[in-house]
């Protein structure tokens, strides 16, 4: 066997596949990836989650509305208003990005909706953020802030997704402390799962609900690949689409939705994320429930993983590669299933995402490589 040779064919295969996860962090692969996300996430339900959670449907406080409020910001009137609206529609929760007065009159409106708000987590409100149970984990960022009572309305920060290729990072936990604030999409999640807000349960590494379980990375947050714009409709829209259901009544098209009220006014920005159209932070944010709600968030591998593949690419070249075609096709027949089933099982323990592409393309280039080798004589008999 020519060792140089040899020695470089693993060399070349080190720098195939730290290419191929690179261009995977650049979002190269997101429609492969996608497609294999939702495949692994539709073989796993049941191990953290059921069945889909409800849609979100964005009601963005727009211009138009401002004016006829005669305000130039989202104010608590508002918020009273939309959750009249939304309680009427049939809505199961709805959200308020921003609200830092005294929540009671939109208690009052919801007539027993679960009703919550979101706030910019270095700017903590002054009613307090409500905590939720049990024991944050070490590495959850910090935020600031004192926390509030459980009572009716719940808090929680928000924060929108950071990258703009590849997959998204979402914060989804932070601590206070010793006391773990959950993050508004994670009260989301919890009424979503049919619990109050002191049944919301945090643990190092994961969050708790209703019978359902969120795993977390060390960071507090998780990852997802946007697949789908949100539902996205204006006050204005929303307010004659109460008063049409109920003059009119029928099937309400809000029913079980969980619905959020944020600013989409002339003073907040918009801004392009990749590919898709601009969108305001509240867009990028409702993108990131989509995931959660049909189970497709994820961790990363560890830095690890690509030595891994590497490792495997080296035991096809010089293994079952060189024998004959028949081998060769048996081996990548094999490593496929073997790579589906080892897949399953991290996404359904730990919600660590293996990524398609990268792996599928290094082995199946140790194939192509250990069979043309072999035919060459590059590796002796």
């Amino acid at each position: 066997m020519n060792r140089t040779l040899s020695l470089a064919v693993i060399a070349g295969l080190a720098l195939l596949a730290a290419w191929l996860h690179r261009e995977h962090d650049r979002g190269t692969f997101d429609a492969v990836e996608r497609g294999f996300l939702s495949w692994v996430a539709a073989n796993t339900a049941g191990k953290t989650q059921g069945a889909p959670l409800p849609p979100l449907t964005l009601v963005l406080y727009d211009d138009e509305a401002s004016e006829l409020a005669g305000t130039t910001r989202l104010a608590l009137l508002d918020g009273t208003l939309f959750a009249r609206a939304a309680s009427r529609l049939g809505a199961l929760a709805a959200g308020v990005e921003g609200i830092g007065e005294d929540p009671s009159r939109m208690i009052e409106a919801a007539e027993g909706m679960p009703v919550f708000g979101g706030y910019d987590w270095q700017t903590p409100p002054g009613q307090g953020w409500t905590p939720a149970q049990g024991d944050p984990s070490a590495t959850w960022p910090e935020v600031p802030g004192v926390a509030g009572r459980i009572g009716r309305f719940a808090r929680g920060f928000i924060t929108p997704p950071e990258g703009a290729t590849g997959a998204r990072s979402i914060l989804l936990a932070a601590r206070n402390g010793d006391r773990p604030v959950p993050s508004f999409l994670a009260l989301a999640w919890a009424v979503a799962n049919g619990a109050r807000w002191s049944d919301l349960q945090a643990q190092p590494g994961a969050l708790l609900a209703g019978g359902s379980r969120m795993l977390l990375g060390a960071d507090g947050a998780a990852e997802f690949l946007p697949d789908s714009e949100p539902r996205t409709m204006t006050m204005n829209e929303l307010l004659v689409a109460s008063e049409k259901f109920e003059r009119e009544g029928g099937t309400s098209p809000f029913r079980d939705h969980i619905m959020v009220l944020a600013r989409a006014t002339a003073d907040v920005a918009r801004v392009a994320v990749g590919e898709m159209r601009a969108a305001t932070p509240a867009e990028r944010l409702a993108s990131a429930w989509e995931s959660l709600r049909t189970n497709r968030i994820f961790r990363s591998p560890a830095w690890w993983y690509p030595a891994v593949v590497v490792l495997g690419a080296v035991v096809l070249v010089f293994g079952p590669a060189r024998r004959s075609n028949g081998a060769a096709l048996t081996a990548a027949l094999f490593s496929l299933l073997l790579f589906a089933l080892v897949a399953l099982g991290v996404f359904g323990s730990s919600r660590v995402l293996l990524p398609a592409a990268p792996t599928l393309l290094t082995l199946g280039t140790a194939l192509v490589i250990g069979r043309a080798g072999h035919r060459a004589g590059w590796f002796g008999k």
